[in-house]
């Protein structure tokens, strides 16, 4: 019975993008009143490190604005997020490749949790845990995971067919119950980002 009071609860309505749906308590990279995220960001990827900041503007409900500036000021890339894909208004000429970009989409929509606004999904439960899978089509879906004694979500995994593409970790902070940190892993090529969050 507690675990379907807490399925209940975790699927019920709450806050999403600023309209109330029917999902559960998906990553939240914004205090509810704002409309502005800056994170610390570092990308380790082959043998090179890359610190800067980066700037998560809601420009809409349904459209998030990512702003990649390198450590020393230079932009290196903006673009806009939706669920129905990217339009991008800057690239650095090195990151400036289709496949770059849809990489950089796919992440960031899958931390935000832009890329299953509005899709349905499905539930599996185990005795420790919920995951909650949205299928993106193409093969690719995307799993979040939450804990049964926790209705906050603490992993995602975005997976092609039976293969696995890339691992999140969300970190909450307990005084505020926010998302403090966030962890990303491509498992087919050399790739972490960490984002710290900037409190405002």
């Amino acid at each position: 019975m507690r675990r379907l009071t807490l399925i209940s609860c975790m699927i019920g309505f709450c806050m999403v993008w600023g309209k109330l749906a029917a999902q559960p308590a998906l990553p939240q990279l914004f205090n509810t009143n704002d409309s502005i995220g800056l994170y610390n960001i570092t990308m380790e990827f082959s043998k090179n490190t890359l610190s800067g900041l980066l700037i998560l503007k809601k420009t809409s409900d349904s459209t998030l604005r990512l702003v990649l500036n390198a450590e020393m000021g230079p932009k290196l890339l903006d673009m806009e997020l939706s669920p129905k894909g990217y339009k991008t208004i800057y690239a650095f000429k090195k990151i400036n490749r289709k496949r770059i970009l849809r990489t950089f989409y796919e992440d960031f929509g899958a931390l935000s949790g832009i890329l299953i606004q509005n899709k349905g999904f499905s539930i599996d439960s185990s005795q420790s845990s919920l995951i909650f899978t949205y299928n993106l089509g193409k093969q690719k879906k995307i799993a979040y995971s939450s804990e049964l004694s926790d209705a906050r979500i603490i992993s995602g995994k975005m997976v092609d067919g039976k293969s696995v593409l890339t691992i999140f970790h969300y970190f909450y902070d307990p005084a505020t119950s926010m998302i403090s940190s966030m962890k990303l892993e491509h498992q087919h090529f050399r790739m972490v980002i960490l984002l710290n969050k900037i409190s405002l």
